[in-house]
């Protein structure tokens, strides 16, 4: 028996729909989407380094506690 699942449609015609989108916005617009995209990625990025940092420190403090015991 097939099952439907519902929302995989969506995914077909959602690029079509902000192509569409981002033809009718002004250049300017354009402009401070493509901003906050770059600007979401940089977050992304240093997130993914606060996060390394964070346990690059929790190791040190684990190797820390074993060597004084």
């Amino acid at each position: 028996m097939m099952h439907e699942h519902f929302g995989h449609g969506m995914v077909r015609w959602r690029p079509m729909l902000m192509k569409e989108m981002w033809d009718m916005l002004p250049e300017e617009k354009k402009k401070i989407l493509i901003k906050r995209m770059i600007d979401g990625r940089i977050m992304k990025k240093e997130n993914k380094v606060k996060l390394a940092q964070f346990k690059i420190e929790t190791l040190k403090m684990a190797k820390k506690m074993l060597d004084e015991g």
